[in-house]
């Protein structure tokens, strides 16, 4: 028994030639002598076990690919060694002649398959080899083999070789890699860990939990658990997420391998997870989806309709927040920022990428790369951002850099699909209403955008950004498209600089027929655009992304005019809707184009300007502006035109801020003479500035009369004023309302006053410049009878909604002041001392201001205009 267990032990223990070398050396006779002899042989053993190998391998192969076969295979070449311990050294010289016969073998091993014949052969040699040992071990003469068999194997393999039966090296090498991933007959389960954990895994908190929850094996339902990944880039490839090594390029599918592999999925019995990584062809699915319900399957895909033919959950891996984006990029570059101005510049930084996980590991390789801090590479990025994308920034463990990851992206694209996608290049990514390019009456002369006014190829070309590359997103109950800030970014940079003219005239065209041209129309409104401001806060940004990509590279329209004209049509949206900062910029930039300051559009342009800067109190900054209009309208019309009489309107209503009632009147004579002479009588638009001009100079009773005029001449009643939604007629309200207080019916004027708050706020919103005045007027009203306490609540309520609103700095200044004043009537100096501090520090932040920078009432009440129609 006791002989039986050391066999066993011999036989079974010894799984590897390592393990056999290793205990060979525990063998060596202690006579002096002989041991001498075994160091000296002992280091040939070595080599000639390793070369023996694919000995092992082709037993082992034969006899089913099990795991204890290699174990006896090794564990009777140690018996062997042990019985031949007195003629170690002749054993030594005859494996090391065995070795000389294996080698070619060996290499036809790697070049063709086993078919019965090389196989057969292998396996006579081998056991010729294995049936010597034994004798030579009891016998101390010395025979040399010779290679007949070996002769015999080289014929075989000869054979094979020209053989047509046999496959290629690739399904050769393919099938065994695949039986090495064979699982034992133990029942164990097969593990293989190519890396320790990726340390620039980026945080995904969120979505491991999806997919904890989606694929979680021990989860109520018992059927086959899929989860898609849909991203927007192969920069989210799982593999580079995972760690895992790059695909190698096959030159076919080896049908026969991906059978197998079928199979074990099916008839294993045991779970899996699988991945489908990066998936573009819903046919690779097909091929290898398994019937087992015991697995779990990831797929991450590009394109949203591969996964919607195999799986029902769909993860959509969105781009970080600002805030999660900043602490990775902090984590990347290995550092936080030195202050508070660099911690903004990390925030703009993530910003301006959007988030995206490939381009903050890239940037974070520049930011160390130079050694930038965060405010520097800011800058260095709003300068060079092409030239700081094209830079090679190849990460470890994945393949591509950000640029030729664009590149893989759009190199599939249809004709169309890539047109659309530079056309979108010009707006803003953020949200385009496909109305904007389908529901369009400009006429697209450039045939490579034709397919804007076929409704089914646009719909084609979504599509295809949409589930092929996921380049782009749909709204669906917004019907409007969006893409990420980079891609815009991506396609912009690779157009041709001599097609993007071509894009631009294009952009120009849509945005330029997306709503009604009124700005400039004469009338009753004087060309309101109110109706439409829907429309145009829509084409606002995409308008901002036109001029900033103009003035970046110097881009330049065909059609000047019709740039120009765009850019103040917006800008006067922008004005009427409360937004004059934002509106001066507009038309600012849009006077600095390559236009005819004696225009048309010029002299209108102009004008517009003086109504902006009338709301922003700066009165002799829009004097200065209507006289540049009234000088171009006098170079375009006739001398008794209406248009330049309207310019003598609008002069009147500067002075009237000013308070040179005397000039104002002025030019109301000046207008009234032209209405006499082209209508026969006076204009309701000039009986309204009248009203102000009089009561400016405290002429209230004239000022009513010239007011309830201006109503008979458009047919309406005060009633109808109140009601109307023309935003200009609420300024009627609260211009009669300050008339009737200074009359002396002071309830009257505050019930008007207190009116208008809700008539703008129907119009404005809860808050902005003419609610927070119309407040303002209510609460003077209230502290003049002494109602200090109402008074105050009201101020306060303007500060808060002032707040952080650039448009009302002036508003806020004034609020601040007049509160001062309140609290100290009720007792409270301190209160009041720091109102009074915090008022000035508001002053200061107003660009432009006009208005004295004293401490008087009157300075204050300069800071916002007299009258806000």
């Amino acid at each position: 028994m006791k002989r039986t267990s050391t066999i066993e032990r011999d036989m079974l223990e010894t799984e590897s030639p390592q393990t056999l070398i290793d205990e060979v050396q525990g063998l060596a006779p202690r006579e002096s002598q002989m041991s001498k002899v075994w160091t000296t042989v002992l280091p040939k053993l070595k080599p000639i076990l390793l070369g023996l190998n694919n000995f092992a391998a082709v037993i082992a192969w034969s006899l089913g690919m099990n795991g204890r076969v290699a174990a006896i295979i090794w564990g009777s070449m140690r018996l062997i060694l042990k019985v031949a311990r007195p003629v170690f050294p002749e054993l030594i010289t005859l494996l090391a002649e065995l070795q000389t016969v294996l080698p070619k073998a060996q290499l036809s091993e790697q070049e063709l398959p086993l078919p019965d014949t090389l196989e057969t052969a292998l396996l006579d040699m081998y056991t010729e080899i294995s049936f010597s040992m034994p004798m030579l071990s009891h016998s101390s003469e010395t025979t040399q083999m010779q290679p007949l068999v070996a002769a015999h194997v080289d014929e075989i393999v000869d054979i094979t070789r020209l053989s047509k039966e046999s496959y290629s090296a690739e399904t050769v090498k393919a099938t065994n890699s695949l039986q090495e991933l064979m699982i034992a007959d133990s029942g164990k389960p097969c593990h293989m860990i190519l890396f320790g954990e990726n340390l620039k895994f980026l945080d995904r908190s969120n979505e491991i939990a999806d997919l904890k929850a989606a694929l979680d094996p021990s989860g109520e339902s018992q059927g086959l658990k899929a989860i898609s990944i849909c991203v927007g880039s192969r920069s989210f490839s799982l593999r580079s997420k995972l760690g895992l090594p790059p695909k190698e390029v096959s030159g076919e599918d080896d049908y026969q391998s991906v059978q197998k592999f079928r199979d074990w999925l099916n008839n294993s019995g045991k779970p899996f997870l699988l991945i489908f990584d990066n998936v573009d062809d819903v046919r690779i699915l097909s091929q290898i989806w398994p019937a087992s319900a015991k697995g779990s399957i990831i797929i991450t895909t590009r394109a949203p309709a591969v996964a919607a033919k195999r799986t029902k959950k769909v993860l959509q891996l969105k781009t970080f927040g600002v805030d999660v984006a900043v602490s990775i990029l902090c984590e990347l570059t290995g550092f936080e920022p030195i202050n508070a101005e660099d911690a903004d510049a990390a925030k703009e930084i993530c910003r301006l990428i959007g988030g995206l996980p490939l381009a903050m590991t890239h940037m974070s390789s520049f930011i160390q790369y130079r050694g930038y801090s965060y405010l520097e590479f800011l800058a260095m990025y709003k300068e060079h951002s092409e030239r700081i994308f094209k830079k090679d920034q190849a990460q470890v463990d994945y393949e591509h850099t950000l640029n030729t990851v664009w590149d893989l992206s759009l190199e599939s694209l249809s004709p169309n699909a890539r047109s659309l996608l530079n056309l979108l290049s010009f707006f803003d990514p953020d949200l385009i209403p496909e109305g904007l390019l389908i529901e369009t009456r400009a006429d697209i002369l450039e045939p490579r955008l034709k397919f804007l006014k076929d409704e089914f190829e646009f719909g084609d070309a979504v599509s295809e950004l949409m589930t092929k590359t996921s380049l782009l997103n749909r709204f669906t109950l917004l019907k409007s498209l969006s893409l990420h800030r980079l891609v815009k970014f991506t396609m912009f940079i690779r157009i041709r600089e001599e097609e993007r003219t071509l894009y631009l005239d294009s952009s120009i065209q849509l945005l330029y027929h997306a709503f009604p041209n009124t700005w400039d129309q004469r009338g009753e409104q004087q060309g309101h655009g109110w109706r439409y401001w829907g429309i145009c806060s829509a084409v606002v940004a995409h308008l901002s992304s036109l001029m900033a990509l103009q003035k970046q590279y110097d881009l330049k329209a065909t059609n000047t005019d019709i740039f120009a004209e765009l850019v103040f049509r917006i800008g006067t949206y922008l004005w009427e809707s409360e937004q004059p900062t934002s509106a001066k910029t507009f038309f600012e930039y849009g006077l600095s184009l390559d236009i005819d300051s004696t225009t048309r559009i010029a002299a209108q342009a102009y004008r517009l300007l003086g109504h902006i800067g009338l709301d922003v109190a700066q009165p002799r900054g829009a004097l200065a502006a209507y006289q540049k209009a009234l000088a171009a309208r006098e170079k375009l019309e006739k001398p008794n035109s209406p248009a330049i009489a309207e310019v003598y309107d609008s002069i009147a209503c500067s002075y009237s801020e000013i308070g040179d009632v005397p000039q104002a009147l002025e030019a109301l004579n000046n207008a009234d003479a032209i209405n006499f002479k082209h209508y026969g009588g006076t204009s309701a638009r000039t009986q309204a500035i009248y009203s102000l001009a009089y009561l400016r100079g405290h002429q209230p009773d004239k000022a009513l009369e010239a007011l309830h005029l201006c109503w008979q001449l458009q047919n309406k009643t005060q009633e109808q004023i109140a009601e109307s939604k023309y935003p200009k007629h609420a300024g009627d309200i609260i211009l009669l309302a300050r008339i009737q207080y200074e009359l002396g019916n002071k309830a009257d004027g505050q019930r008007l006053a207190s009116r208008t708050i809700t008539i703008r706020r129907g119009i404005f919103g809860a808050k902005g410049p003419r609610v927070a005045d119309s407040i303002f007027i209510v609460a003077r009203m209230l502290g003049t009878e002494g109602e200090y306490v109402v008074a105050a609540k009201m101020l306060r309520e303007i500060i808060e909604m002032s707040q952080d609103m650039g448009e009302m700095n002036g508003h806020l200044a004034r609020a601040l002041w007049f509160l001062a004043s309140i609290e100290e009537t009720l007792g409270n100096p301190t209160e009041a001392e720091n109102l009074k501090k915090e008022a000035k520090r508001e002053r200061e932040k107003i660009q432009g201001r006009e208005a004295p920078d004293e401490d008087t009432d009157d300075a204050f009440m300069a800071l916002v205009g007299w009258m806000l129609w």
